[in-house]
């Protein structure tokens, strides 16, 4: 698979792909925009993916009837055997086949003709655990995957302007999020359309607004103070 293939298969599994259908209908200038290459690219990439077996392909007709695209059985039943091998349980048991069991640190009470009892308490290797005296572990939050949105998705943009005055953040403009990626201008969004109520995802999102917003204010107070010091 090349690796043009490749980015169209796992953005459209990892970002569009309908978890009870196993369907997923993204146009190509969405696929284009979001991965940053060109529509003929995408075509290409598409007619690869379906020559080599790894995606059912049902191609529209027309406005509001995009191409659809679905995992082959095949390329299913390939994920789940790359899945089980790293998923495999090994053994303890050295009889069964799996690991053998750590050799024995000290020998002294295996060897015969000793004068006296060997005292255990000595032969015990006390080794403090480097885990106690750490730092306590600090919970990292995954980072949220982000998408190219353009300027010219006007409907997109207008929904997430309301969305995100509906929560009491400030407008889109404000985030900072503006950018430009093969000559479009566009904003960098947790998705292509703001979630409802019932999405998952919402609140991940909310917290990368808010930290965006933090870092913004950290960045205006530091230039504060370099002018100052100038």
């Amino acid at each position: 698979m090349s690796d043009s293939a490749r980015s169209v298969a796992l953005y459209i599994v990892l970002t569009h792909l309908n978890g009870h259908t196993e369907k997923a209908w993204p146009s190509y200038q969405t696929i284009a925009d979001a991965t940053g290459k060109s529509v003929k690219t995408i075509q290409r990439a598409v007619r690869e993916l379906e020559a080599t077996g790894w995606f059912e392909i049902q191609r529209g007709n027309g406005v509001g009837h995009n191409t659809e695209y679905r995992p082959s059985a095949a390329s299913t039943l390939r994920a789940s055997e790359a899945r089980e091998k790293t998923d495999r349980i090994v053994t303890l048991y050295p009889n069964g086949g799996g690991q053998t069991h750590p050799a024995r640190r000290s020998n002294v009470s295996g060897e015969g003709g000793q004068i006296w009892p060997p005292n255990l308490e000595k032969e015990k290797i006390n080794k403090s655990n480097p885990r106690e005296d750490g730092p306590p572990r600090v919970e990292t939050r995954r980072a949220v995957p982000l998408v190219f949105v353009a300027e010219t998705k006007a409907g997109q943009i207008d929904q997430w302007r309301g969305w995100l005055i509906d929560q009491g953040m400030p407008a889109l403009e404000k985030l900072e999020l503006r950018t430009m990626r093969c000559g479009k201008y566009g904003y960098t969004l947790p998705g292509h359309w703001p979630p409802d109520r019932s999405n998952p995802s919402a609140l991940e999102w909310m917290i990368f607004f808010r930290q965006r917003l933090d870092q913004i204010a950290k960045a205006g107070t530091r230039q504060t103070e370099v002018r100052r010091a100038s």
